[in-house]
């Protein structure tokens, strides 16, 4: 079955561990200025380091069901687990079928 995926640039900086960005462990929410918070999966990546960028690829795991089209090329966007914002980014690439 193929997955709908982003390519995106993000920091981590409100966590006391990293979290790992590989195999689809990691499935916080983003969230583009006030709009709604997209669940995401994040299936490949470098690894997460405080305050440094990484880059990943996250699976949009509520399609077609939810609408990502907020995160366009060049967006910019938080990083939520529950309430707490623990980190920010920017979609690089997508959404592209993998």
């Amino acid at each position: 079955m193929s997955r709908r995926l982003i390519e995106v640039e993000l920091t981590i900086d409100g966590r006391a561990t990293m979290p790992v960005l590989t195999g689809g462990i990691y499935r916080p929410h983003l969230r583009v200025e006030d709009g709604e918070y997209l669940g995401v999966s994040f299936v490949d990546g470098s690894q997460a380091r405080p305050a440094l960028l990484a880059r990943a690829l996250a699976a949009l795991v509520y399609e077609p069901g939810v609408d990502y089209s907020a995160l366009a090329v060049g967006t910019h966007f938080e990083v939520f687990e529950g309430p707490k914002v623990v980190g920010s980014g920017r979609v690089l690439r997508g959404p592209f079928t993998a």
